[in-house]
């Protein structure tokens, strides 16, 4: 006879099979992937003279033009996508543990409509972020340098979090352009780069043109945050016989529009870089204080606050619990 699963059974399978799914959990693939792709943009001009040749358009003989804009931007569009998939790979962990006896069903088959909008509402402060790393934020100290270190992390956090937020909802239009493959602009104007613009971009003199399509009207772009008077408004394809009727296409959201990112001109692989280097730290975080909280160690209550995200540093906090 198959005994009949207790509530009480049923959480202690699930620390079980929490506890074997974060060991089993690489926090630093995205990262990796991000300072992968980091190492060929600088070094696409040789990594990519073989790969270029076989995927150049007809008129970009060396193929270093395809390298220059095509691949560059799929590159950075890459990029994009690895962090905002990142950052939501943080979220749905975070989510999941709001129920910690299904846990590991909610973070293997995550809604993603659900963790997405519970990441753009959540707001980091000093009242949230304990709940969602799983750390008390209100602890007493009773010495100033203890104290200092805590409230030092505890803002850090709260700030690398705040950080993550926004850089999703900057750029989750762009990875979603990029995730469904035709709304991305590799080549925005339709242009083979010429010798000049090559050489700009292999002397650092040019940037990347990054740009997604948009194909809705203007009202519809305002609301969404997809169309912009910062950059100018720039439609393709005007042509005479687009000209005319652009009213009545644009009512059909039958027109196509550029999409700049938010940091564009400046947009950079180091930004980049430097937004999954954040999630990195912030996913170690909540892995370890959650391991934690679940299979706690005998004696003091522990938990971990960052130290600094850029050489990934962490202090451990202890505490003794009481009943009071």
């Amino acid at each position: 006879m198959i005994p009949k699963l207790t509530i009480e059974q049923r959480k202690l399978a699930s620390i079980d099979l929490t506890a074997t799914y974060l060991s089993n959990y690489y926090a630093g693939w995205r990262y990796a992937k991000v300072l992968t792709l980091e190492k060929l943009i600088n070094e696409r001009y040789v990594f990519f003279k073989e790969i270029a040749l076989q995927t150049k358009p007809v008129g970009d003989d060396s193929g270093e033009a395809t390298i220059a804009q095509e691949i560059q931007h799929g590159l950075y569009f890459d990029a994009i996508s690895q962090c905002v998939q990142y950052v939501e790979d943080l979220f749905a962990l975070i989510k999941a543990s709001k129920q910690p006896d299904f846990f590991v069903r909610n973070v293997i088959t995550y809604k993603a409509g659900e963790v997405i909008n519970y990441l753009k509402s959540f707001k980091a402060d000093e009242k949230n972020i304990g709940s969602i790393f799983h750390f008390p934020a209100d602890l007493p100290f009773s010495d100033t340098e203890s104290a200092e270190r805590y409230n030092l992390g505890k803002s850090n956090l709260i700030n690398y979090t705040n950080d993550l937020i926004k850089f999703y909802k900057d750029y989750e239009f762009f990875y979603n352009q990029y995730k469904h493959g035709l709304a991305v602009a590799m080549r925005p104007f339709g242009n083979i780069y010429n010798q000049d613009q090559i050489e700009n971009d292999k002397t650092g003199k040019k940037h990347p043109y990054l740009s997604v399509y948009d194909n809705m009207n203007l009202q519809a772009g305002f609301k969404r945050g997809t169309a912009s008077i910062k950059n100018g408004i720039l439609m393709l394809g005007f042509t005479d016989n687009v000209r005319p009727y652009i009213s009545q296409l644009s009512e059909e959201n039958n027109f196509i529009r550029l999409v700049h990112p938010p940091d564009y001109p400046n947009l950079s692989i180091e930004l980049l870089v430097d937004i999954a280097k954040k999630t990195f730290c912030c996913v170690n975080i909540f892995i370890d204080n959650y391991h934690l909280k679940i299979k706690p160690e005998e004696g003091n209550r522990k938990f971990e606050l960052p130290r600094d995200y850029q050489n990934n540093s962490y202090m451990l906090c202890s505490y003794i619990e009481t009943k009071d």
